[in-house]
């Protein structure tokens, strides 16, 4: 099951691409690709999926 998690967190942090997400938000992300990828959904990241990241993410602040 760690490589469902640890795929599911790979598949957010490419979507992601440098932006972030409030913890709560992005545990939740993670555990809903999580679950798709245990399901054989496809596709894991859904337009819902992609909205609510888009939504909440943040681009990080350059130094």
């Amino acid at each position: 099951m760690a490589l469902f998690f640890e795929a599911a967190e790979a598949l957010v942090a490419d979507y992601l691409n440098g932006r972030t997400l409030p913890e709560a938000v992005h545990k939740a992300v993670v555990l809903a690709a999580r679950t798709r990828l245990i399901n054989g959904e496809v596709p894991i990241l859904d337009e819902t999926l992609r909205g609510d990241i888009d939504r909440e993410a943040s681009r990080p602040i350059p130094p």
